[in-house]
């Protein structure tokens, strides 16, 4: 019969088993109690949407500031022409508003975040516009 006890070099072995095995443990347990801390921005009261949009008060402020000033859509320039004669019909003879499905428009997509023209706009311009194309987009 074979003596019943276990040799220290097994013991040893075991030993170390345990201590990788809780170490892991404990690395994972850690790991998967980190936070990412989400900061929220400021609400500036200047960046609310109007409760009625308006194509001469609202939309054409934005086109003013962002998009004809620097002469890209005025006269002479990229389509659509953004000036305060032309914007209008050239927004709907180049099918870039969609008031069946607002999120839809061209005008809108290029304008929201992501959309090529976002960075030439202020923070909240694409809902603004949103919210004119909702109402249906009227010349007013």
């Amino acid at each position: 019969m074979k003596p019943f006890f276990i040799s220290l070099k097994k013991i040893n072995a075991m030993r170390t088993f345990i201590l990788l095995i809780i170490t892991l443990f404990a690395v994972i347990a850690w790991q998967s109690c980190q936070y990412d801390w989400v900061e929220s921005e400021p609400v500036d009261p200047n960046d609310t949407v109007p409760v009625v949009t308006s194509f001469s008060v609202d939309i054409m402020p934005i086109f003013n500031t962002g998009c004809n000033m620097s002469g890209c859509h005025a006269p002479g320039g990229f389509s659509p022409d953004l000036t305060l004669a032309n914007a209008y019909n050239d927004l709907f003879a180049e099918n870039l508003i969609d008031t069946l499905v607002p999120e839809n428009s061209v005008l809108y997509k290029k304008v929201a975040p992501g959309g090529s023209m976002n960075s030439f706009s202020k923070k909240n311009d694409y809902k603004t516009i949103l919210s004119w194309i909702d109402q249906g987009a009227l010349n007013n």
